[in-house]
């Protein structure tokens, strides 16, 4: 990828945007109902084009890396995993949703993130599963 030059604003933007899916695919480390992989792909995605450190720092973490290097590689997810991280990343939006949420701003946050999720999996390559 070429990097291109882009505003500060846009920069500290995409920061915090790498940064809360870092967060939420941390957290998908460890709640099944969050997908790791787009929010990780999502975060080195925004740090590649704000902050180079941090995208430095993503792509070499031992158990990060090699998720961005997959994708990197252009090896793709398998269809029952993307299948699998839209099912649950839909479903724990709407759960959010529906049972901690009020605010008509934190619900749209919310699933404007899950729309961002959803284009990155689907914009990802499938590859086939393995028997």
């Amino acid at each position: 990828m070429n990097k291109v030059e882009i505003s500060k604003p846009k920069k500290v933007l995409l920061l915090f945007l790498g940064t809360l899916s870092l967060v939420m695919g941390v957290i998908g480390m460890f709640l099944p109902v969050l997908p790791t992989t787009p929010f990780i792909l999502l975060s080195a995605w925004c740090y590649y084009r704000s902050s180079p450190r941090f995208h430095d720092w993503l792509v070499n973490h031992p158990r990060l890396g090699p998720i961005v290097e997959e994708y990197a590689n252009d090896e793709g997810m398998n269809r029952d995993s993307k299948i699998k991280a839209l099912a649950m990343t839909w479903i724990a939006v709407i759960f959010t949703m529906v049972v901690f949420l009020d605010s008509i701003q934190m619900r749209l946050l919310v699933m404007g993130l899950a729309i961002i999720g959803t284009i990155v999996i689907l914009r990802i390559k499938t590859r086939p599963n393995k028997i």
